[in-house]
């Protein structure tokens, strides 16, 4: 069984990375009533640190930490075959078990599987010993930590990644629609989204909600909705699925006919494909094109999306009328005519519902930081929890990178926008902390999404398409609770 959610958009130049650190020799740390012990600037130890590739290491955390303390031998492995593997969870176990390394830098889902497997350490104690100052962290950030743990902490995560609603200032003064605010919901903004006038297809389409620029699953705005209303479409440990309801037919309702009028965009299959690509680590790309930038080139007044959004237009918006894009597959950069338009955008939070008006499901962790269980090492790897989720990386990383800081004394800026939007809202854990089988999640979206195309087309009824849903969903949960006991 696998924790499964949506990966906001995850905005891929996060580090979706593990990191392992392997203790070659123990330090000279004093142990101290926490069983961890102190590190002195002179005392020699060895870590062995497991991370994507060496250079990236060292440039991000080495340099700075064999700085402070130079007579701890760093030995960096690779773990680039964990992201590589058919199951990266158990891949990163074996490692862990293997390597036997000090710290480790994981995902949210490796964090999970090795808290559960109990492969971690618990940091209370050393936390309160040290006055490890906790409070100056988002609060969702630590809670969502200590839900995979079980209620204890056995990590900490210097950044996190969350949406927020973007909107076009201009296209609503045009037309005279009131900006959108904190707190509403889903069906007050999609009732914004209406009263644009809005054209489907063209070079000159326009949109009132654009769908997030990595979205290619018109089933997930359903879902994402369903889930602010506190409803789960399945459940494993009941083995059913629970899609044809009085309750899932108004969202299947409401965002269908959102599609139909073209109010709210369709996701493209295609995603961004005809722009470039980035590549971020882990092998992981991020496309971008004319399909997803229709909020960047002024074609959309809202759309929901992380912090790479804002970054992508901060940065285009310096290059000016034409840059340089390499096609797609190709080493080769022509110039181009740049999309993106300068809006006058702001940011309030993501749609939420009544019931549950302070939590989101689209918070993730872009990392985290834990100490082995077994550890040797404790002193030395304690010493670069600390800093790896120090103040001071803190206060230098917020101006170059597009990710979040879990501190919220270093809340990140743009044009002079505070971007509390991103902060306010407390991670909603029933349904980030969902576990399905391996697999049935992304199967049960094709399902449905093919059915909400065939009723966009007017091919099938609402009802008709839930009850094909449900059927079929139901076989599909079966099967992969069979397989994932059998395998």
């Amino acid at each position: 069984m696998k924790k499964w959610r949506k990966k906001p958009v995850v905005l891929i130049w996060t580090l979706i990375v593990a990191m392992v650190l392997t203790a070659c020799t123990q330090t000279d740390g004093k142990k101290d009533s926490s069983g961890v012990g102190s590190l002195d600037r002179e005392d020699k130890g060895s870590l062995k640190v497991a991370y994507f590739n060496e250079q990236a290491f060292y440039m991000q955390y080495g340099n700075a930490f064999q700085a402070m303390f130079p007579n701890v031998a760093l030995e960096v492995v690779s773990t680039e075959s964990v992201f590589n593997a058919e199951d990266p969870g158990a891949e990163m176990e074996r490692l862990v078990k293997e390597q036997r390394p000090d710290v480790m830098y994981l995902t949210e889902d490796q964090y999970a599987v090795l808290a559960k497997e109990g492969l971690l350490y618990d940091l209370d104690a050393v936390v309160k010993q040290d006055e490890f100052d906790l409070s100056s962290f988002l609060p969702s950030v630590i809670d969502l930590l200590k839900a995979h743990g079980g209620g204890k902490l056995y990590g900490l995560s210097p950044d996190f990644s969350s949406q927020a609603l973007y909107y076009n200032k201009d296209m609503f003064d045009e037309h005279g629609i009131p900006y959108p605010t904190d707190g509403m919901s889903w069906e007050e903004v999609m009732q914004l989204a209406a009263r644009f006038p809005v054209k489907k297809n063209g070079d000159d389409a326009l949109y009132g909600l654009f769908q997030s620029s990595q979205t290619t699953d018109p089933f997930e705005l359903i879902r994402t909705i369903g889930e602010a209303k506190g409803l789960q479409y399945a459940d494993a440990d009941a083995k059913t699925v629970s899609i044809e309801t009085p309750e899932w037919k108004s969202i299947f309702q409401s965002v269908i006919e959102g599609y139909k009028s073209g109010s709210i965009s369709m996701p493209s299959e295609s995603g961004g494909m005809g722009g470039g690509m980035m590549r971020g680590m882990g092998g992981k790309t991020i496309s971008f094109g004319p399909d997803s930038m229709r909020f960047m080139s002024g074609q959309a007044a809202m759309t929901i999306d992380g912090p790479m959004m804002m970054n992508f237009m901060g940065i285009d918006m310096k290059m000016g009328a034409t840059r340089a894009v390499p096609a797609i597959g190709s080493s080769n950069a022509e110039s181009v005519k740049n999309p993106i338009k300068e809006i006058n955008w702001d940011v309030v939070t993501v749609p939420v519902d009544p019931s549950q008006p302070d939590v989101v499901g689209s918070m993730s962790l872009d990392s985290v930081f834990s100490i082995n269980e077994s550890s040797e090492n404790l002193p030395a790897a304690w010493e670069f929890l600390k800093y790896a989720n120090g103040e001071q990386l803190a206060k230098t990383s917020v101006m170059s990178s597009p990710s979040l800081s879990a501190r919220t004394a270093f809340k990140k800026e743009m044009e002079g926008k505070h971007l509390d939007a991103f902060y306010k809202l407390g991670a909603n854990q029933q349904s980030l902390l969902q576990t399905l089988p391996e697999g049935f999640a992304a199967s049960f979206a094709q399902l449905a999404s093919g059915q909400i195309k065939k009723v966009v087309e007017e091919a099938l009824s609402v009802d008709e398409a839930l009850k094909t849903i449900q059927t079929q969903g139901q076989a599909l949960l079966t099967k992969s609770i069979l397989d994932g006991e059998q395998g």
